[in-house]
């Protein structure tokens, strides 16, 4: 049986290295740092785990892996789970840290925003010390995590029922595309995006001049296992083009980069009746995606219809869903202004 060999950090946080009595080598292991946040008025204390594993085959650069900045996007931490059990037993150069839970009052509640002072995490970076809670855990994340690495996976998901499937190419477009999606976006000053502007995450790494990927994959009242399978692959792909972990990394689909995303977001709540349902899917002129009904008396308040003359399904409701207005319908890039 291994046996774990209790070490201590510069830090200060227990460590482990795993050694076999059988083998000469032994593996590295994760290290957990506990940063603390605040206490609530219940008293219960809350803080982030912030996941560390140094690697045994030299310096390298530092990959940071983060997950539910919104919380009611849950498959991205099924992900890092995935992913930090198979980094267990790899030979691993640089330095991985990990922050699987980045908001987890939100994660708990299954919601986007906080819902303490019902904000949105990744709005607020580099948050404050002295702000709101959502101020302070952007805080917390932004000096002892982003300020700490050298690459930045952000996951990103559908939300709780919708399901959305493309990556950003934001300034390292070789990490983007190796990553593995087949529909990858560029954002223009027309169409910016949701989650690269000011206020993220990803706008802090990247005026540090640090390689930042956030990809959109997943999500929904349906089956993640399709998404967590992609994700793994995807992190893997972008620890051996770094050359943090050996081999080459998997050639990527056909890829085709959208420079128009269309954001539709319902003018009435009810019940949504999807009629498109499959994501990368092609649709023409004024398809129709979906029907809004009225839960109690059924009358149709809205029909939803594709907004450009050729249009690709990136966001989708795959199941029948409640909906409130101004929430996620559907994303629609247009394909006459995309490009392989």
């Amino acid at each position: 049986m291994p046996r774990r060999v209790p070490l201590r950090s510069s830090a200060g946080a227990a460590e482990g290295i795993l050694c076999a009595p059988s083998k000469m080598r032994c593996m590295p292991a994760w290290t957990i740092d506990r940063i603390p946040i605040t206490s609530l008025a219940s008293g219960a204390e809350v803080w982030l785990a912030l996941h560390e594993l140094r690697g045994r085959r030299g310096d390298g650069p530092t990959l940071g892996l983060c997950a539910a900045i919104h919380g009611d996007e849950a498959v991205g931490v099924e992900i890092l789970f995935r992913v930090r059990r198979m980094l267990e037993a790899q030979d691993l150069r640089g330095r991985v840290l990990m922050l699987p839970c980045a908001n987890p009052l939100s994660y708990a509640a299954i919601t986007r925003n906080t819902p303490l002072d019902m904000t949105n995490l990744n709005r607020v970076f580099p948050g404050d010390p002295q702000g709101m809670f959502t101020e302070r855990l952007a805080h917390a994340i932004t000096t002892r995590f982003l300020n700490q690495i050298d690459a930045l996976v952000d996951l990103h998901a559908g939300g709780a029922y919708p399901t959305v499937d493309y990556v950003y190419i934001l300034n390292d477009e070789r990490l983007s595309r190796v990553f593995g999606s087949p529909w990858l976006y560029r954002p223009q000053e027309r169409y910016p995006g949701t989650a690269s502007g000011p206020g993220t995450a990803s706008g802090i790494t990247r005026g540090q001049n640090v390689a930042s990927v956030v990809v959109e994959l997943g999500g929904g009242d349906i089956d993640q296992s399709e998404y967590v399978d992609r994700g793994v692959r995807g992190i893997t792909n972008i620890l051996q083009t770094l050359e943090m972990l050996p081999g080459a990394p998997a050639p990527p689909p056909p890829q085709m980069v959208l420079t128009e995303l269309a954001t539709i977001r319902p003018r009435a709540g009810g019940l949504l009746i999807p009629e498109i349902t499959t994501l990368g899917m092609e649709v023409g002129s004024e398809a129709v995606l979906g029907r809004i009904y009225h839960p109690q008396t059924f009358e149709e308040l809205e029909i939803i219809r594709a907004p450009f003359r050729r249009n690709v399904t990136i966001l989708v409701h795959r199941t029948t869903d409640v909906v409130e207005p101004g929430t996620y319908g559907y994303i629609i890039g247009n394909l006459d202004s995309a490009s392989a």
